[in-house]
């Protein structure tokens, strides 16, 4: 969820020496790499220490768990490819959802059905994927709305219901696939959305449909 958006805090604890960047680097690398190539199930303290090249002791030091480590490597990847709008208004929502359906048809939508799907039976991965990513974004996106309502951008409401409102279409299409993440969805999505959270003097049309590039 920004030029605003602050370093997501991924799911850590200080353990022994400080970090090597490099070695830490090296770990994040291979996380993200065997949960891109080989998926969630292959990704190991074992695999991802050999891809490193780091011993499984060095990993211990700095993440509690293989849990910990996993949502590190995503949550590196996903801060930069989702990122938050600069104020809520019709452009600047349109253009943040269009982002994260495109990103949703990627690999960052397939780590996150992943994940949900995994933390149903791994209670570790489901903490670190609630904790580090659903609530840790999320405070950000209450910022957001709370900020946005004290400018008279939006009506008062509660600000968990408007981002449930705004993002919540997004995930059901992403987890249960029974329709597309297409821009014509975005578009009719946000019209709806937005008159349903904007001052009652205002009425949104769909954004026009993007001119393509040759």
């Amino acid at each position: 969820m920004t030029s605003i958006e602050k370093p997501d805090e991924p799911t850590k604890l200080p353990r022994g020496r400080k970090r090597s960047s490099e070695a830490e680097k090296a770990v994040l690398d291979a996380a993200y790499d065997l949960l891109l190539r080989e998926g969630l199930q292959a990704t190991t303290v074992e695999a991802i220490a050999a891809r490193a090249k780091v011993s499984k002791a060095t990993i211990y030091k700095w993440w509690p768990n293989r849990a910990s480590v996993i949502m590190s490597a995503f949550l590196r990847e996903a801060r930069y490819a989702l990122p938050y709008p600069e104020e809520l208004e019709a452009k600047s929502i349109f253009d943040r959802l269009n982002t994260m359906a495109m990103e949703f048809h990627g690999a960052i939508g397939s780590m996150i059905c992943a994940l949900i799907a995994e933390g149903q039976s791994d209670p570790e991965i489901a903490q670190a994927f609630r904790d580090g990513y659903v609530l840790a974004r999320r405070q950000q996106g209450i910022e957001l709305v709370k900020r946005a309502i004290a400018k008279k951008l939006i009506r008062k409401a509660d600000p968990d219901v408007v981002l449930d409102l705004l993002y919540a279409p997004l995930y059901y299409r992403l987890l249960v696939g029974h329709q597309p993440l297409s821009e014509a969805f975005i578009r009719q999505h946000v019209a709806l959305a937005l008159n349903g959270i904007l001052p009652a003097k205002e009425e949104v049309a769909p954004p026009r449909k993007r001119s393509r590039q040759p």
